[in-house]
C-alpha cells in the first residue's frame, strides 16, 4: 500500500460485479456504497468507500 502518489487518476468503476463479490457487501447496501477505480499510472486498483471528499490542490 502507497502513502503518497505524484499522481493518482479516479473513476467511477462501470462495471461493479467483481468489485461487489470480492467486498461482500450485502445487496440491500451496495447502492451506498461508491465503487471507484483508481490508478496512478504504474499499478491499478479499486475503492469501495460510503464517503468521500476530495481536495484538490
Amino acid at each position: 500500500m502507497k502513502s503518497q502518489y505524484r499522481e493518482l487518476l479516479i473513476s467511477y468503476a462501470p462495471d461493479t460485479a467483481e468489485i461487489d463479490e470480492f467486498v461482500g457487501i450485502p445487496e440491500q447496501h451496495r447502492s451506498k456504497y461508491a465503487k471507484l477505480l483508481v490508478t496512478d499510472g504504474a499499478g491499478d486498483g479499486f475503492v469501495v468507500c460510503r464517503s468521500l471528499r476530495i481536495n484538490e490542490g
